[in-house]
């Protein structure tokens, strides 16, 4: 019997655990149950990935260096594995653009 990946449909081996193709992880028997000739899969729930370090030197930088801010904050908003990430950017973003007009009228009044 062949088995293929829930997420991108390659055809796997019976024992493999990942997805040669797209890295996938593969119910084991544990998180599959079969009834008669209907089997049923179970979601394997991963953690999204949060972007933390991405997420720390954004708002570093939105603070001390706000072009680097914006492009930091640019690439969390446009990450489409993680939610929260893409809110964190919409932040950075906003957060580097005040401090920017803060710096430039601070210079103005100079």
């Amino acid at each position: 019997m062949s088995k293929f990946c829930p997420s991108c449909g390659e055809e796997l081996k019976d024992d493999a655990k990942f997805c040669k193709n797209c890295g996938a992880s593969i119910p084991t028997s544990e998180q599959t149950q079969t009834t008669g000739n209907v089997q049923q899969n179970y979601p394997i729930q991963t953690a999204e990935n949060d972007h933390k370090i991405a997420m720390i030197l954004g708002y570093v930088f939105a603070l001390l260096i706000p072009l680097i801010g914006i492009i930091i904050g640019i690439y969390m908003a446009t990450r489409n594995d993680s939610a929260n990430a893409k809110k964190h950017g919409k932040y950075i973003i906003i957060l580097a653009l005040v401090v920017w007009f803060i710096s430039f009228l601070m210079v103005m009044r100079g």
